[in-house]
């Protein structure tokens, strides 16, 4: 006997039409679209048993066939029984993946033009250093949230430490361990730089030395000074009005 399954028609826009997407549409088609995922994941276990089962008659099939020839015990053939059941299956599965496929990118092509229905007349939230804007009327949109995450990546908090005047904080993770491994890569890069600076502070300054003069740079500094002593005076020479 067939198994149903549930099978939700969504409505197509006309064509040219491009209105901007509505969030509660997109919740309702997310919130399917978790339902058949797990549909498509229970199909898969009820059509791996089916084919089990199948596998394992035909494996003994004909030693029962036999069996009963020698014996003139009744036998009764389930291949094709089996056979229909693993078809239908198949035929459900592949219905599910192909409206999988469908509401995926029904909701893709909505949020390319989605609306957010968030609050703009200052009912927003500011708690130290962030900003919340809540949906408007107090609504919520958990399944389209859930799969801007999973399939987008959007919305996803960066992870990073942040001081509080009460503690440290974790931002972007739930799972104790992991935070606890940012913490301390925090203090650990906390003492590095406290450290770097210290030791920069504290470096004396350098003291240029000259090299030391030979008696040979003394000798040429000697008569560079002659030199232009010499040329001094023969330009004051120069200068001087000519004798009568």
């Amino acid at each position: 006997m067939s198994e149903k399954i549930k099978v939700t028609l969504v409505e197509e826009p006309e064509k040219g039409e491009e209105k901007a997407a509505d969030m509660a549409r997109l919740e309702k088609q997310a919130s399917r679209l978790m339902e058949v995922e797990k549909l498509i994941e229970e199909f898969k276990a009820k059509l791996a048993d089916a084919e089990e089962e199948l596998k394992q008659f035909k494996s003994k099939s004909q030693l029962e066939k036999r069996f009963s020839e020698l014996t003139g015990a009744p036998f009764r053939d389930l291949t094709p029984e089996l056979e229909q059941k693993v078809k239908t299956l198949q035929e459900q599965l592949e219905g599910l993946q192909s409206e999988k496929a469908k509401l995926r990118n029904e909701i893709l092509a909505g949020l390319s033009r989605v609306v957010m229905p968030v609050e703009t007349d200052g009912l927003v939230e500011n708690v130290e250093e962030e900003v919340f804007f809540r949906f408007r009327e107090g609504a919520r949109y958990p399944a389209i949230v859930s799969f801007l995450k999973r399939e987008l990546k959007f919305g996803i908090p960066p992870v990073y430490v942040t001081v509080n005047p009460e503690g440290i904080k974790v931002v972007g993770l739930t799972e104790r361990t992991l935070a606890l491994k940012e913490l301390v890569a925090a203090i650990e890069n906390l003492h590095s730089k406290a450290s770097s600076m210290l030791s920069h502070a504290a470096q004396p300054a350098i003291a240029v030395q000259k090299p030391e003069e030979t008696p040979m740079d003394k000798i040429e500094k000697e008569e560079e000074l002659e030199s232009n002593i010499a040329g001094l005076f023969k330009k004051a020479k120069k200068r001087l009005p000519p004798k009568p």
